[in-house]
């Protein structure tokens, strides 16, 4: 069976950082890759991890002395299959090691894949700009396992090759159950379990990432999150105990679940909560949950399951935005979850997009009401930006191709830092409102 190195690209905030705080600015444990990994190993697979976050983050912030650790490992380990993952925020990342990773290979150059979000939702642009001899579209299991045994790759279903037409998803797992848990042991996880307010504004706490379910059922206008994820969810049992072999393993009591919502699975999630309590499990974790699925008696029995936050995306205090967004939920709805919040004493982080298409001056009025009023424990203002793969994006290709000329403009899209906005506000009120709402952010964040 071929060997397979995994390379995870930067963010952009380490480079050129010599002074990076992770408290701070923690950067959440790669726990797709470590089980995708960990998946492969169990059934033959020689596989390394080449987290190029972490190596990055150690080497203050110099890209060349990070690049020259690749190519040891590369050297060491010889892989016959190197395989990237990564957001559109990280394009123009995985472009720069893509080339570095073709120059240290003069005799024998490995089969250079890649997969995850941008290559499955842009196949073609990613090909446009980046040299793969091929990409994984959809979840990378299968069709990494048919790699590895080196079966065809034309005939592998959910492998893309450059010279092909149309990109067929690949055939998912149903039962996540079969899956073993995240061996922790193939990144440095004292790196990301070490303490930082990941979860908490005051309070410093090691947290680690679990994953409960795969897939949303929703489909907001602006989003996409987990868009080609068809919905599945772990058995409670299994979760439960792979929250205990993390706990163990990495030596945490704290954990973020990485669901879009864990309501879209409320039964089985209140079954989770049953589990924690009888297990005498004394964890800390935080979720996200949308304000449709929520009862007072789920919410109280998450807190005392050890629920410590909740992350709302209320994103307009305008019933017409949240219609025009399709976020199939009501501002009364987001004012109850509030409510319920304070009334249980729950902690709860609400976020709000500003300048989305057709957003008028009435309706950031409601939302700065809305906020005010419901008074979240903390706070995100983000910047309306129609990501790849997206409705929003699909349907608004003509007005924003022509600001994606190159792939850093790319890249800016993915980190919703493109200079262009897309609503229908001029800057000066753009800023105007941006900075309002932000204050309110500063007002009501413990930091």
């Amino acid at each position: 069976m071929k060997s397979i190195l995994f390379v995870i690209p930067w963010k952009a905030s380490l480079i050129n950082n010599v002074d990076y705080n992770f408290s701070q600015e923690p950067e959440r444990a790669p726990e797709n890759i470590v089980a995708l990994a960990t998946y492969l190993k169990a059934q033959g697979a020689n596989v390394e991890i080449a987290d190029l976050n972490r190596t990055l983050a150690a080497c203050k912030g110099n890209v060349e002395v990070c690049l020259k650790q690749l190519k040891q490992l590369c050297k060491k380990f010889n892989p016959d299959v190197i395989g990237l993952s990564f957001f559109t925020a990280r394009f123009e990342f995985a472009a720069d090691i893509t080339s570095y990773l073709r120059s240290i290979f003069p005799d024998r150059s490995p089969l250079i894949i890649a997969g995850g979000v941008h290559p499955t939702l842009l196949p073609t642009i990613t090909y446009e700009y980046i040299n793969f001899d091929a990409l994984v579209i959809g979840e990378g299991e299968l069709p990494l396992m048919a790699i590895l045994k080196d079966e065809p790759l034309k005939q592998i279903k959910g492998v893309f090759l450059p010279d092909q037409e149309k990109p067929v998803q690949a055939d998912v797992i149903r039962d996540l159950d079969s899956l073993p848990f995240p061996d922790w042991n193939l990144v440095d996880k004292e790196f990301y379990a070490q303490p930082s307010y990941l979860i908490s504004y005051t309070q410093l706490n090691r947290v680690m990432p679990v994953t409960f379910s795969r897939g949303c059922m929703y489909r907001c206008n602006f989003c996409a999150h987990n868009c080609f994820l068809s919905a599945r969810c772990h058995s409670p049992e299994y979760f439960v105990e792979m929250m205990h072999y993390t706990s163990n393993q990495c030596d945490v009591n704290s954990f973020i679940t990485q669901d879009s919502s864990i309501g879209n699975f409320k039964k089985e999630w209140s079954r989770v909560c049953e589990l924690l309590i009888s297990s005498g499990a004394n964890y800390y974790w935080w979720a996200n949950l949308r304000v449709n699925q929520i009862d007072e008696d789920f919410l109280s029995l998450m807190k005392q399951a050890g629920c410590s936050k909740i992350f709302f995306g209320f994103e307009s205090g305008s019933q017409r935005i949240l219609e025009r967004m399709n976020k199939k939920i009501t501002t009364e709805q987001c004012y109850y979850a509030a409510e319920l919040c304070h009334k249980l004493d729950i902690p709860f982080y609400s976020s709000y997009i500003v300048n989305y298409f057709g957003e008028e001056e009435e309706d950031l009025r409601l939302t700065e009401e809305m906020i005010v009023r419901t008074h979240p424990t903390s706070l995100a203002i983000n910047k309306f930006s129609p990501i790849p793969g997206s409705v929003d994006y699909d349907n608004n290709k003509e007005l924003i191709s022509p600001y994606l000329t190159s792939i850093q403009s790319w890249t800016d899209l993915g980190m919703l830092q493109s200079p262009r906005l897309f609503g229908n506000m001029s800057s000066d009120r753009f800023d105007y409102w941006y900075n309002r709402l932000r204050a309110l952010k500063n007002r009501n964040q413990q930091q």
